[in-house]
């Protein structure tokens, strides 16, 4: 936080994608640090959260009450969801059942229903034997933009998602294949930054465009030349976006 002190407190609350922790958001922070309070998370089971034994539920609803346990131990009543990938299925569900709490979403590379492709890219049987790394690293380049990051962040990427245990990555992954959230995007009520590669095959463009279509208020940014994982491919191109929508929301508020 290094918001100015005579300036209203906003707070952004980061939450990251499947297999991942809140340490993939570090470039974000000093980005947004100026103009919000900054908060991230490691969702259930990730990083240094608890990690629910085998055989336990893990589903939307609970990601979303961890969010707000996060919230109220906060002090916090409302936030600006910032999240890449399945995070933004956690902020989406927040967002509907609990729409006092969501000033704004800012969705990167957030498909509404993960594709058939994407899904058979998953093997339980390969992550249950080798963990999630060698996934990792096997689709590595459908993740990523290979020639937009650094040889070095790969490896430390790999590593992370590597370090998350095994029947956490096969529940989060059921969780999200389950899942499909367009029947409801109209009830989104926020204002929503949708933001994509337009390569991308895990977030596909038609998905993004339909995605603006069905949230009332929703603004599309399709980045050229990019895949999916653009949250770390091009973090400041992402804050800037984000940044950008918040002067216009609150310009649109002004005008009305």
């Amino acid at each position: 936080d290094y918001v100015a002190p005579w300036r209203e407190r906003e707070t952004v609350l980061l939450h990251h994608g499947f297999g991942r922790n809140m340490e993939f958001w570090r470039p974000w922070v000093p980005l947004l640090a100026r103009h919000y309070r900054v908060v991230r998370v490691d969702a259930r089971g990730c990083g240094r959260s608890g990690v629910p034994a085998p055989g336990e539920p893990y589903a939307l609803d609970q990601l979303v009450a961890d969010a707000l346990g996060v919230m109220d131990h906060l002090e916090i009543d409302r936030v600006h969801w910032g999240a890449e990938a399945s995070g933004g299925h956690v902020g989406l569900a927040l967002a509907l059942a609990h729409p006092s709490s969501v000033s704004s979403l800012t969705l990167c590379n957030t498909p509404f229903k993960l594709p058939k492709s994407a899904n058979d890219n998953f093997s339980e049987q390969e992550v249950t034997q080798h963990g999630l790394g060698v996934w990792a690293r096997r689709t590595l380049p459908n993740r990523i933009d290979l020639d937009k990051v650094t040889p070095e962040w790969c490896e430390w990427s790999i590593a992370a998602h590597d370090r998350a245990p095994r029947h956490i990555a096969i529940a989060q992954h059921a969780m999200i294949a389950q899942g499909d959230l367009l029947p409801r995007l109209k009830e989104v009520g926020a204002p929503v930054l949708v933001m994509a590669g337009r390569k991308s095959s895990i977030a596909p463009a038609e998905q993004m465009i339909e995605m603006q279509r069905q949230i009332p208020h929703a603004k599309l940014v399709l980045f050229e030349g990019y895949g999916q994982g653009i949250a770390f491919s091009a973090p400041e191109r992402c804050v800037q976006e984000m940044l950008a929508r918040s002067e216009e929301h609150t310009s649109e508020l002004q005008s009305h």
